[in-house]
């Protein structure tokens, strides 16, 4: 099947890979300035200039996965923070949401009245992620509720930031059972093959 193409006949694939760096390096402008930092304080602590910043910021360069790794310990985020977001795995698609949140307004919510197992954006998770999304709408509707009872603009500021780096650094603080869900899985399936041995050994020792 034909690859589809975009209104400019571009190939997509070669247009997502040729705007790869202008991506990441808008995801570490939009964190440094929310941190409040500049070009070449950012720089300064990754031993960079504030041109090559500005460089990786404007697409003009691709940071290599060790520098990104120290832009994001730089900037206090996770390096997940910075690429493009990988909906292969359940981390990549909470990333990938945060984008939509920020690129297409979309907000985390509650599903309807007695729709208790499901949650805005209108889709049912029964595993992880499904967890990963309720921790966000709890923390989300905090921040709101925080919000609406600030008492000036700095303290607006700071629950946005506060909410903020718990985005940036995610799932700090959460454990992923993935991985252990995977391992008990291939052993529960080893085990019932041994016991399947076993039986066909005892079965053939009463013939």
């Amino acid at each position: 099947m034909a690859i589809v193409r975009n209104l400019f006949g571009a190939d997509p694939l070669d247009f997502n890979e040729a705007t790869a760096a202008s991506r990441v390096g808008a995801r570490i402008r939009r964190i440094r300035v929310a941190k409040g930092l500049s070009q070449a304080e950012l720089g300064a602590r990754v031993d960079l200039s504030a041109d090559r910043i500005q460089k990786y910021e404007n697409g003009a360069r691709k940071p290599k996965r060790d520098m990104l790794e120290k832009i994001a310990a730089a900037l206090g985020v996770s390096p997940l923070a910075l690429v493009d977001p990988n909906t292969t795995s359940y981390i990549g698609a909470m990333y990938a949401m945060f984008e939509l949140e920020h690129v297409f307004n979309m907000k985390i919510e509650e599903g309807p009245e007695g729709k208790t197992s499901r949650m805005c954006l209108s889709v049912e998770f029964t595993e992880e992620l499904y967890k990963y999304m309720e921790e966000w709408q709890k923390i989300s509707a905090a921040s709101q509720a925080e919000l609406g009872s600030a008492a000036s603009e700095e303290e607006r500021n700071n629950i946005l930031k506060a909410y903020l780096d718990w985005e940036w650094n995610f799932p700090k603080g959460i454990i992923d059972k993935t991985e252990r869900g995977l391992q008990k899985a291939r052993l529960k399936r080893k085990i019932e093959e041994l016991q399947e041995a076993y039986e066909k050994l005892e079965n053939e020792a009463v013939k």
